[in-house]
């Protein structure tokens, strides 16, 4: 039997073209959780849910009056410590010049200077307290913390509301003039995305698409890559920025991120048919000089569209199995045809028996299918 026919690539150095594309989702630059800080019935709702809100703006108000009560109870106790301590002065400022005149003992001017300082610091924690009354009573106008669209209320108006509880969650704002295009990449693909924006001199961008292929606003800048791999995930979180300033896409929506334009140098491409996985993990068949075929383990590293880079386990001039594949047995012979060489050849037998469209062709087959 003659030696199987194969089809081989000849691996050389040459730059693979990405086209990266991953499934993606917006998401709000800033998505905020408004909660009530203090405990109270909710008195009433300030905006129109879904609306666009500026920061500052008067969201909910929670009932004021206990809080006002305890402001003025707050005022009432710093006064009172205010009038010890101006007793507690002029009592001080009496008996240290009698205390000089050796009229007093030094336990009664120890007692006059203790007292005013513990007046002193009795006012000074009333006025702490006086404070903290005032700013619980701010808090009962519950107001926007950023500009955004609203989400609807969470709690309606006459509900009971507790700092520190689930019940203080009242709305949710989205901040959707940008958004974060989220997804999610292979550790190597990662890699190499690092590498190019280490040696870019403007940032690497994405393309956000639809599900159908339309293109969503401008392109999205990348500004964050995951250090590390996700332990739930295995792969590497991205982040881009897209602009939304005319607020045309929602938060939550789910697109395609694609990277374009970039190109890996250097690097030993084959295509991926060529790859062939065992329980040894990833190997191809290689073509020896003496036309004998051999297994060779490969580490792979980025891909794109049908072609694959290999990181270990090739060299520059290697012969690598591509079509036939099946075919082929460690250690057979083979009859090693350039993949390039052999689709010419098929092209040239299509064009030839295209070509044959004569009498001559139409007796001979006329022939061919007589009894």
């Amino acid at each position: 039997m003659p030696p199987t026919e194969v089809g081989t690539l000849e691996v050389q150095p040459s730059a693979l073209s990405l086209s990266l594309e991953y499934g993606a989702q917006l998401r709000g630059v800033r998505e905020v959780e408004v909660r009530s800080r203090v405990s109270g019935i909710l008195l009433k709702r300030m905006y129109q849910e879904g609306a666009a809100v500026k920061e500052g703006a008067l969201l909910f108000r929670i009932d004021p009056a206990p809080f006002r009560a305890e402001v003025a109870r707050a005022r009432a106790e710093l006064a009172v410590q205010q009038a010890n301590l101006q007793q507690a002065q002029r009592e001080r400022d009496r008996i240290l010049p009698l205390y000089d005149q050796k009229l007093v003992s030094l336990r009664d001017r120890d007692n006059a200077v203790a007292a005013f300082e513990s007046s002193n610091a009795a006012v000074q924690a009333t006025s702490a307290s006086l404070n903290r009354a005032q700013l619980d009573l701010s808090y009962t106008d519950v107001r926007a913390p950023i500009s955004g669209l609203t989400s609807r209320e969470a709690r309606s108006e006459g509900s009971l509301v507790t700092a520190g509880d689930d019940s203080s969650l009242l709305t949710q704002i989205v901040q959707a003039d940008r958004l974060y295009v989220q997804f999610a990449v292979s550790d190597s693909e990662a890699e190499t995305l690092r590498a190019a924006m280490a040696r870019s001199q403007t940032p690497l961008t994405v393309r956000v698409v639809d599900i159908e292929g339309k293109t969503l606003g401008e392109n999205a800048p990348i500004e964050f890559i995951a250090p590390s791999v996700g332990n739930d995930t295995g792969t590497v979180d991205i982040r881009a920025v897209l602009s939304n300033e005319k607020g045309a896409l929602l938060p939550g929506s789910v697109a395609r991120a694609r990277i374009e334009g970039l190109t890996v140098a250097g690097s030993l491409v084959i295509p991926k048919r060529a790859l062939m996985h065992g329980m040894q993990g990833t190997f191809v068949w290689l073509v020896a000089a003496d036309n004998k075929v051999g297994m060779r383990s490969v580490k792979i590293g980025i891909s794109s569209g049908n072609n694959v880079a290999v990181t270990e386990g090739l060299a520059a001039g290697d012969r690598v199995v591509v079509e036939g594949i099946l075919k082929v047995q460690p250690g057979a012979l083979v009859k090693a045809v350039p993949i390039n060489t052999k689709r010419e050849g098929q092209t040239e037998q299509a064009s030839d028996a295209n070509s044959a469209t004569g009498p001559e062709s139409s007796a001979a087959a006329g022939k061919q299918a007589a009894p």
